[in-house]
């Protein structure tokens, strides 16, 4: 299995990657008074045999990120039929995670890997991309940077992400966690595919000021400004600021109702259906128009204090 894993490490952080499995985390670690605490939460070693990146600490959402309504994209006036990957008949996450990358370059703090989609038959995007994940350590700090390029001879719409999972305890001190998002809309609708463009959001899913991230189940698409995410756990003393560049327009708070160790924060450039919501004439939506050649990048950083 350690074959299949490489190691950044310095005297506070760890991180673990798999590149034959979407160049995902596997794991990501904190040095805590002398101990390593998870910060994500840990991925099953079946997890990596079975190539299953929905275990995984994070995952990366290349060329597109969440749900394509009934996976089919409609762009410049085509439809595109792309694989059904969800119960509901949606396409979900991009193509990227489930499949292996090639690492390009790595030291004892930094990692970068590429993707190239024409080396893949099956792949379920109709318009040929690469893109590199560069993962780099810097004390208590990880930064993250997605590159996505089109390279093919037709303009193509683009997106990126990253879904990280974050414990809800570091240590047995924490009996709660705060949360605070850059958010200043929420995306409408009873399932994570908006019926409209974003408005004003409810009080009882608004994060935008620090409050406590209680146990029910949310799954919402936000509208997102440029400042950092904050997480703390008050019973180990720990904050993680996650930053990202203002390309990630939008964010993603998932907390599961059946598992109540772990939550996701996902940075990410469009919403939910966002290319078939700009199909239809909506305004904002995260779309990245890519003319032939057209390389974007972000990066987001997460920095974690006590």
């Amino acid at each position: 299995m350690g074959e299949l894993l490489e190691v950044l490490k310095n005297e506070l952080m760890e991180l673990k990657v798999c590149p034959q499995v979407g160049a995902g985390i596997f794991s990501m670690r904190y040095c805590l008074e002398g101990e390593w605490v998870d910060i994500m939460r840990p991925t099953p070693y079946q997890a990596v045999e079975d190539k299953n990146a929905g275990q995984f600490a994070s995952f990366n959402m290349i060329p597109y990120s969440n749900r394509i309504e009934n996976a089919v994209l409609n762009f410049r006036g085509r439809a595109y039929n792309l694989q059904k990957n969800t119960p509901e008949g949606h396409a979900i996450h991009g193509d990227v995670r489930f499949r292996p990358w090639k690492v390009l370059y790595k030291n004892a703090e930094r990692i970068a890997m590429g993707f190239d989609s024409r080396d893949f038959d099956d792949i379920s995007w109709p318009f040929p991309f690469y893109a590199e994940i560069e993962y780099a350590l810097a004390g208590a700090k990880l930064t993250i940077r997605l590159t996505l390029k089109n390279t093919g001879t037709e303009e193509m719409p683009g997106g990126m992400g990253i879904h990280p999972y974050f414990m809800r305890k570091l240590t047995p001190e924490d009996n709660a966690v705060f949360l605070q998002m850059p958010a200043k809309g929420i995306y409408p609708g009873d399932t994570p595919i908006p019926t409209g463009p974003w408005t004003e959001i409810p009080r009882e899913l608004d994060f935008s000021h620090e409050r406590q991230l209680g146990l029910e189940h949310i799954d919402r698409c936000y509208r997102a400004f440029h400042a950092p995410v904050i997480i703390k756990w008050p019973g180990s003393g720990v904050v993680l600021t996650m930053e990202a560049d203002e390309i990630f327009k939008h964010v993603i708070l998932y907390s599961p109702k059946d598992n109540h160790e772990f939550f996701a924060v996902e940075p990410v450039t469009n919403c939910n259906n966002g290319f078939n919501m700009a199909e239809k004439g909506m305004d904002d939506t995260g779309t990245i128009y890519m003319q032939p050649g057209d390389v974007v990048t972000g990066s987001i950083a997460i920095q974690l204090l006590r």
